[in-house]
């Protein structure tokens, strides 16, 4: 049997380049905002069918944050995610394999409609 290939698929245009870019923009923006980093994010023109979203200069002691601040977010687990590791290693501590394996599904789900 032969594989049919797909049609490729068309290059997003500049406006979708340009709209993307500002809601990310946006998005990131907000995100700063939130955890008290002041920053003035753009949106950037697109180049070579990518979108782009620009950063002013920013002062040593905000990167510093910034880079502090994206350490905690992917080096700590959630509450859920805590307590749900702890009841699989309870579990598997008592060879309570049943309840290993139903942790082990709960955590899947929970990162996938909560991460």
């Amino acid at each position: 049997m032969v594989a049919i290939p797909s049609p490729p698929t068309p290059a997003p245009s500049d406006a979708d380049l340009r709209r993307i870019s500002a809601q990310t923009a946006h998005e990131l923006q907000a995100v700063c905002r939130e955890h008290g980093w002041a920053l003035h994010i753009t949106a950037g023109e697109p180049m070579s069918g990518n979108g782009y979203v620009e950063f002013p200069p920013l002062r040593v002691d905000v990167a510093q944050q910034i880079i502090a601040g994206l350490r905690r977010l992917l080096t700590t687990r959630c509450e859920e995610c805590q307590a749900i590791k702890r009841r699989r290693a309870q579990a598997l501590r008592e060879k309570d394999t049943p309840t290993a394996r139903a942790m082990a599904v709960a955590m899947g789900r929970h990162l996938r409609a909560a991460h």
